[in-house]
């Protein structure tokens, strides 16, 4: 007898031949909160059978399906480390009722990397914004320095220590420095970090909690 799920495997065939091999396909069956088929996986216990991912089985729990069809572009990290863009579908049978969820991650670090590259050649790090009270002289500063600077400049106008800043000012922060660019020079999040005395996976957090945001008022 062919499993409900079997009707969903084409469009994760197809995905994975339009994405390419840095785009991991994940198929989960949310009755038994397992895989149920996977393309390109990123790391060695991601198998057909292995348990759902704490990311998806936190999307159950909050009943996220209720609320939308799907979530996209918000930011992960693979177990290597490597920086992912990914987006979830939430997949109905017949009687639309919830029969799987659909996860697409794709490494983007390569990506990263080059926009970093083409960011500091074309512009220095960002186009130079007349309204910007700080001027970085290039040969005083590294982009490593101009980063730090950037981010101690955003944690003073709080007047606080960074361990006494509430959860909503940290999410002000992060917003802030998102907008003005800082997270597009590598190391940016694992500096922000170390200022906020938290981790990568938290900073990741935000941004994907902004990214919701930005979605939802899109719509």
């Amino acid at each position: 007898m062919q499993n409900k799920m079997d009707r969903f495997l084409p469009l994760t065939q197809f995905i994975s031949e339009l994405a390419g091999p840095d785009a991991e396909v994940i198929l989960y069956e949310t009755d038994k909160r397992t895989v149920y088929h996977v393309i390109n996986p990123f790391d060695e216990e991601m198998v057909v059978g292995s348990e759902m991912r704490s990311l998806e089985r936190s999307l159950l729990e909050d009943r996220r399906y209720e609320q939308e069809d799907f979530i996209v572009n918000y930011r992960a990290l693979s177990k290597q480390r490597n920086k992912l863009k990914s987006a979830t579908m939430f997949l109905r049978d017949d009687s639309s009722q919830l029969a799987g969820i659909l996860t697409v991650n794709v490494n983007v670090e390569r990506l990263v990397e080059l926009r970093d590259m083409l960011n500091v050649m074309i512009s220095g790090y960002r186009p130079y914004d007349q309204q910007s009270t700080s001027f970085y002289n290039s040969f005083d500063v590294s982009v490593e320095g101009i980063v730090a600077k950037t981010i101690q400049e955003e944690l003073a106008r709080y007047n606080v220590a960074p361990t006494r800043l509430s959860q909503q000012e940290k999410l002000e922060i992060v917003s802030n420095l998102d907008q003005k660019g800082i997270f597009l020079v590598k190391g940016a999040i694992v500096e922000l970090a170390r200022f906020l005395h938290t981790t990568e996976t938290t900073i990741y957090r935000y941004l994907n909690k902004l990214s919701t945001a930005k979605n939802k008022a899109s719509k």
